[in-house]
């Protein structure tokens, strides 16, 4: 049963860059003015909810990476003759460790922004900003 859940996580390992992307796609209508009658504390809401998310995902994923192999994750995007065009995902120690350290100053800065820019209207965008960041925490892999 722990091997079946250990081994899914890692699977799935790759949604914890989507987090962050979902957490700005969220945001955006109070970032762009669509809905002003709530203020902009919601998108905020909504943001630091998918950091969270993605620092407990990542946090599961690092314990059941630590002191084991490196493991690759490969998708098939395209087969067509000569032609393979495959996305891998080296997924180990390090690299989770270093997902895990972005998460958790991206979620750390959130916090701090959160009470800083208390009375900013800017802050729904800066949030969706943040959520973008956050959503390329596997490009440095």
């Amino acid at each position: 049963m722990v091997a079946s859940m250990t081994q899914f996580l890692l699977e799935m390992s790759w949604w914890s860059a989507c987090y962050g992307l979902i957490g700005a796609v969220l945001t955006l209508p109070w970032s762009i003015g669509i809905i002003r009658r709530t203020g902009p504390r919601p998108a905020a809401y909504f943001n630091l909810l998918m950091t969270v998310l993605a620092f407990v995902h990542g946090t599961l994923i690092f314990r059941s990476t630590w002191n084991q192999e490196p493991q690759q994750l490969v998708f098939h995007w395209l087969k067509v003759a000569d032609l393979d065009l495959t996305f891998t995902l080296d997924i180990s120690g390090v690299s989770v460790g270093a997902m895990e350290l972005v998460t958790g100053l991206s979620l750390l800065a959130q916090l701090f922004v959160l009470g800083y820019m208390e009375k900013d209207w800017a802050l729904a965008r800066f949030f969706a900003l943040m959520g973008f960041f956050g959503g390329n925490e596997w490009a440095g892999d």
